[in-house]
């Protein structure tokens, strides 16, 4: 058996961070499920967001539990696969959050001490803003109108009413994820980076991690730690490992013969996502921007002239169809389509994508759809909770995920105030002015039972799961806010699950900011 100083689980956003960080001065091994970035160059382009979202090798197949609030409708809730996680397959967003965001993390994490480790991680990748193209501008222009205020950059931490360029980890034409700045760039000599590993289970010795059993070309491996354990393999996967291998729900474990190591009633639960919604609109001349670069954020209900500072809870995205449409449906309409185990027959999906590309040659569909843009209203702090339990003892299994949509009434309110503010930014002058013209059907000035038939099957993920393993002083909290999981001696958990209330924003700045952490507290010799 081979043995390691460190053992991080999860080649993600956070896991690269935290390996690359702490192979500095130690043997570490990091294990990811997906690929090798070499086999997909998309991930390491930062025009591959598109095609890599469309790729199935990098993207984990993942539906949810049927959403009472959507309609009973299961919603497609894959993560990236391989190197890079999902910071190697998205739009390259990076905002650290609103500072009040952090005000509900507990103490240690509020935003005057986290700015370092921010600061650290931008270091390495080089953030800025894509300049506005002419119709860019033209949405920040109706947004001011609207009564947003222009910041760009939107990193200082207040997001309260503002729109802008937003901050993007890019630099010419490569993706500058954290794989690509911490680990591809410039190899660790320490690190030892298995791909195509699974992790099938934690070995314990009483409070202590002493190996992990992975799958890797067929065969069952083990490696062995002598140091740390850091599990980042992201909200929806880390919980399920640790349930896996006994830590968890007792009941819930036992229901599926899980000799129970730990009862930790908190693992799982706390889910939160941001559920969005795209009102989409046509315009006069085709739209001439490619990437997720145009932000506003504010309180949904405040009426433009009202003055600005409440703590946002909607954020507003103006999205260009001509960029990545194709792709999407490349990805979606599978999904939609094949239910179930149909998904899983590789040439049904290629028909049906053969038949979108084809679609797509067509000169009047080009046409139409370059003129597309669409608004995404998304809502960033829900009140609503979800959950995530095992589907079975299999590690094979996906795991049962509610995610818990509108729950609540107060996330049914932010989201139809989020819309009715969407609209009011569209009818603006400069939009005006530039033909738009509501396409779909939430995008018309539909309200109640109608606007809600509509909301029910238009709602999809933005991918921004946490909060499963949340970090706290209480006694429900499974991790201690030096990211150790309580009771026992060399175990961190250093991912999105970990974040006690979801921020405003994209959450792929505040995981690597974890990743940064869990190395400073193991390097700084703060040991479990």
């Amino acid at each position: 058996m081979e043995a390691f100083d460190h053992i991080v689980v999860g080649g993600g956003s956070a896991g690269c961070v935290a390996a690359a960080r702490l192979a500095g001065k130690a043997r570490v091994l990091l294990l990811e499920a997906g690929g090798p970035a070499v086999d997909h160059p998309e991930t390491l382009s930062a025009d591959g967001f598109k095609d890599a979202f469309s790729n199935d090798a990098l993207m984990w197949h993942r539906m949810s539990a049927p959403q009472a609030d959507c309609g009973g409708r299961a919603i497609y809730i894959g993560t990236g696969r391989g190197l890079g996680g999902s910071g190697s397959v998205n739009g390259m967003v990076y905002t650290r959050g609103d500072r009040r965001d952090f005000d509900a993390w507990p103490a240690g994490w509020r935003w005057d001490d986290i700015v370092p480790a921010f600061q650290a991680v931008e270091s390495r990748l080089g953030i800025r803003p894509r300049p506005p193209t002419p119709f860019a501008e033209c949405f920040l222009a109706a947004a001011v109108e609207a009564g947003f205020a222009r910041k760009d950059g939107m990193n200082d931490g207040d997001l309260s009413g503002v729109v802008g360029a937003n901050d993007m980890n890019y630099a010419d034409d490569q993706r500058r994820s954290s794989y690509r700045a911490f680990v591809h760039d410039d190899p660790p000599a320490g690190l030892t980076v298995r791909t195509g590993a699974s992790l099938r289970r934690i070995v314990f010795e009483g409070a202590r991690a002493v190996a992990v059993d992975y799958r890797i070309e067929g065969r069952i491996e083990r490696a062995g730690v002598t140091g740390e354990l850091v599990l980042a393999a992201g909200a929806l996967e880390t919980p399920r490992l640790l349930m896996l291998s006994g830590v968890g729900p007792a009941a819930e474990l036992a229901r599926h013969g899980i000799a129970v190591v730990k009862d930790m009633p908190g693992i799982g639960r706390n889910l939160q996502d941001h559920p969005n919604v795209c009102l989409f609109y046509t315009a006069k001349a085709p739209i001439d921007f490619h990437y997720p670069q145009v932000y506003g954020f504010d309180v949904a209900a405040r009426e433009p002239d009202e003055p600005r500072g409440g703590a946002p809870d909607t954020c507003f995205v103006c999205y260009a169809a001509p960029a990545s449409l194709k792709e999407s449906m490349r990805r979606m309409v599978p999904v939609l389509a094949l239910p179930g185990r149909l998904h899983d027959i590789a040439v049904l999906r290629r028909f049906l994508r053969g038949a979108i590309e084809l679609a797509f040659r067509l000169p009047a569909l080009r046409r139409f759809v370059d003129s597309i843009f669409g608004i995404v209203v998304i809502l960033g702090k829900p009140t609503s909770r979800g959950s995530l339990r095992l589907a079975s003892a299999d590690p094979d299994a996906p795991a049962i995920v509610d995610l818990g949509y509108y729950a609540s009434a107060a996330d049914r309110a932010t989201i139809e105030a989020g819309i009715v503010k969407a609209r009011d930014i569209a009818a603006r002058g400069p939009l005006a002015r530039a033909g738009a013209k509501p396409l779909s059907a939430g995008a018309r000035p539909v309200n109640g039972a109608r606007l809600w038939r509509w909301l029910a099957g238009a709602t999809m993920t933005t991918f921004h799961f946490c909060g499963t393993c949340r970090m706290g002083d209480d006694a429900d909290s499974p991790v201690d806010t030096k990211l150790r999981l309580k009771g026992f001696a060399n175990i961190r958990v250093a991912d999105a699950s970990v974040m006690p209330e979801i921020p405003v924003s994209a959450l792929n700045a505040p995981s690597m900011m974890i990743g940064q952490r869990v190395a400073d507290f193991i390097l700084s010799g703060d040991m479990a």
